[in-house]
């Protein structure tokens, strides 16, 4: 999945450099944000987790020279919440259990922004994602107190993106995004596939 991602997005790029010949100068520093859902499916130790969703956002922030230029940020990945009552815990000497998980990170890398025409655009980016998973539990025995645990896991793994939408003027931008963010280490492997509605603004 590495190398396709990677692939995509240096294919992506290629074209549109090429389309960009009659393209604006967008040289100097940006930020864009963008919101919407996280979709994923993960496994531990090679067992299926099955996949989920949540919302997520994002944010970042960088420098262009013309065309492609370098970017930092960071990504909110969302969660899942499991939780089992006393018919689902019977005979385990509990009443319930409640566990969280969570991921989310920081993002370096390559930005692009194209246009093909003069208000349409496509945008291709990839980098270093280095991520944080975030684990909580909570059990209550039939008798006794509340037992928590908790732990996070952090490691390096890579992004990449495509997007498109307009160009409204020299200085603002709004169009949907596809992101894959990959996170895989200490058993954990879970392939995060990010769909946003994103607004960019350069100065």
């Amino acid at each position: 999945m590495n190398k396709k991602m990677t692939a995509l997005a240096l294919l992506c790029a290629g074209a549109c450099v090429t389309a960009s010949a009659q393209a604006k100068d967008l040289t100097g520093w940006f930020v864009n944000a963008g919101a919407g859902s996280a979709h994923y499916h993960a496994t531990y130790d090679n067992y299926d987790l099955g996949s989920d969703s949540d919302t997520s956002f994002q944010v970042n922030a960088g420098w262009r020279s013309q065309f492609i230029g370098v970017e930092a940020g960071y990504v909110d990945l969302g969660g899942i919440t499991d939780s089992l009552s006393a018919s689902d815990l019977y005979g385990t000497g509990y009443r319930s259990a409640k566990a969280k998980l969570s991921g989310d990170g920081w993002t370096l890398g390559l930005n692009g922004h194209f246009n093909p025409t003069k208000m349409w655009y496509i945008s291709a980016r990839g980098g270093l994602f280095m991520w944080k998973v975030h684990y909580k539990e909570s059990d209550v025995p039939v008798m006794g107190t509340t037992q928590h645990y908790s732990y996070s896991k952090q490691s390096t793994d890579w992004y990449a993106g495509v997007g498109t939408g307009v160009d409204f003027s020299r200085h603002t931008s709004l169009g949907v995004n596809f992101d894959y963010y990959k996170i895989k280490k200490y058993g954990i492997d879970i392939g995060n596939r990010v769909y946003t509605v994103n607004f960019e603004y350069r100065f």
